[in-house]
């Protein structure tokens, strides 16, 4: 099987801009950034889980929105890019207007 094309370095900043934009928005479901995580280092699903210690499968599975997997296997994935699990707001983001006297 060919091995795919990494991104270059142009192309690996930008898909970082975009990956931190859409999760500083919360607008970005678990298997979306774990596809988007993986497509930013250009390594295949196998590829992808050996370097982060996880089995492919809990990669295959998260990416198609079917596994269940563990917080520490999200942990040891998101570490390399910065995240962590943690509890976020389900309500969209509203701006606080200031108190009138």
């Amino acid at each position: 099987m060919p091995r795919r094309n990494r991104p270059t370095r142009d192309e690996q900043n930008a898909l970082r801009k975009a990956f931190y934009e859409r999760i500083e928005r919360g607008d970005m479901t678990i298997p979306e950034a774990m596809k988007a995580m993986r497509e930013m280092t250009g390594l295949t699903q196998a590829e992808f889980a050996a370097h982060r210690g996880v089995s492919r499968r809990v990669v295959q599975d998260t990416e198609r929105g079917a596994g269940n997997p563990t917080v520490d296997s999200l942990n040891s994935i998101a570490k390399l890019f910065g995240l962590r699990v943690g509890f976020v707001s389900i309500r969209p983001k509203t701006p606080v207007s200031p108190a009138t006297s």
